[in-house]
């Protein structure tokens, strides 16, 4: 092989790989939801929604401190208040590519069980007129739609060891942290308060780790 042949094979194996190597981190932000003097929905006299979601986010971000990929940020890291226009906030500053807002869900009477997805759904995603930025921005609506539709297929398959047969999927709503925000997202809710075996279940310590190991798989196999 000639020198210039093998400098040239040799720049073309090489770049690639420092080029990816180079790639910034995916920045992920969850979304512990409620906080301060919004407790959620009550688990007991002494554990509340805002405990549960907090926990689980910080052993997400602490199992994800290595990925080589991903940056996890969390709106809140402490027991604080915090506005949706907060957290929707702090994730535009922190240059999301996703989010993911944990809440812990309640009502529909005492049977209602298992966990659920929430997006703002494709009706909100077009625009309803032709001009070419807003063609774009449709565009992007719907990449985001598509991109939070593909992450809840993935994170309900990683859910299904922890909750099986409890998913009740994807549901359609709007969702005001959510609102807006330009970017893929999910809101999780893990579980109802007011049934008796999920409540159980998402009172504990081994649940939570359990749940945040899927979440961070889920994210390792997103980006």
């Amino acid at each position: 092989m000639s020198l210039g042949l093998f400098c040239a094979a040799a720049f073309f194996c090489t770049v690639p790989a420092a080029f990816a190597a180079e790639q910034p981190a995916k920045v992920v932000v969850v979304d512990p939801a409620h906080g301060g003097g919004d407790p959620g929905v009550k688990l007991s006299d002494e554990l509340a929604e805002k405990d549960v979601t907090l926990a689980i986010a910080k052993l997400v971000q602490k199992d994800l401190a290595s990925a080589p990929r991903l940056k996890v940020r969390l709106t809140r890291a402490e027991d604080r208040n915090l506005s949706a226009a907060d957290r929707i906030k702090f994730a535009r500053e922190a240059k999301a590519d996703f989010l993911l807002s944990l809440h812990i869900n309640a009502g529909f009477g005492r049977t209602a069980s298992g966990y659920e997805f929430y997006f703002p759904g494709f009706s909100s995603a077009a625009t309803g007129t032709n001009t070419s930025a807003d063609i774009l921005k449709d565009m992007a609506k719907n990449k985001h739609l598509n991109d939070s539709v593909r992450f809840a297929q993935i994170l309900q398959k990683n859910l299904e060891s922890v909750f099986p047969r409890k998913s009740r999927w994807l549901r359609e709503a709007p969702v005001p942290v959510l609102e807006g925000l330009g970017v893929p997202a999910v809101v999780l809710e893990l579980g109802f308060a007011t049934n008796t075996d999920d409540r159980k279940r998402i009172s504990s310590e081994e649940t939570w780790k359990a749940i945040a190991r899927a979440l961070a798989r889920s994210f390792k196999e997103s980006f």
